[in-house]
């Protein structure tokens, strides 16, 4: 057993106070194109907003939108560039510094962003990592998702593919979405 504390937190706005994915892509295409492809996108987005659509569709249609047939080396080094240099800018100061506390902890992020923006910054402050897998076809991103969005009730089931949960006495959960209702159902305190 690594430790008798898990901890699972969300990322977008929880531990990062934004969302990673309109972020990492303004970062990636610029702000103009990222705010003209909002504005083509938006019946999609108000779509989403209203819950007409759902997240793992109007995800992968921004994807597609966005970076469909990027090179995947690219694509990567881009998410590695934001993960490095972005994602400091826009932490949960508290929930950053107490995370940083819990040394014989262990914290995992599960997170419906991709781990292509983020596992670059989760590997260097020593966390892992479960996350929406992107799709790649000839070595460009084909702007799908592979398998199941990391979200509601899939954040449960990949927790409990990888982790015993039985192995710890303490499950600490911190996330702030609608996305994370199931997952907070996980905490738990053994006296």
């Amino acid at each position: 057993m690594a430790s008798e504390k898990l901890i699972l937190v969300d990322f977008d706005h929880t531990l990062y106070r934004r969302d990673s994915l309109l972020e990492f892509t303004r970062y990636a295409v610029g702000t103009r194109r990222w705010f003209w492809g909002i504005v083509r996108l938006s019946p999609m987005l108000i779509g989403y907003r209203l819950r007409l659509r759902n997240g793992s569709s109007t995800k992968a249609n921004w994807l597609r939108y966005f970076f469909g047939g990027w090179p995947a080396d690219s694509f990567q080094a881009m998410g590695k560039s934001f993960a490095l240099h972005q994602i400091d800018r826009h932490l949960n100061p508290t929930l950053y510094h107490y995370l940083k506390t819990q040394h014989d902890s262990t914290i995992v992020i599960v997170t419906a962003s991709a781990a292509e923006w983020i596992v670059a910054w989760v590997d260097r402050e020593h966390f892992h990592l479960l996350s929406t897998a992107l799709s790649y076809t000839d070595g460009k991103i084909k702007g799908e998702l592979e398998g199941a969005n990391c979200s509601g009730p899939e954040k449960v089931r990949r927790v409990k593919m990888v982790y015993d949960l039985n192995q710890y006495t303490t499950i600490e959960v911190f996330g702030k979405g609608r996305g994370d209702r199931e997952l907070l159902g996980l905490a738990k305190t053994v006296q």
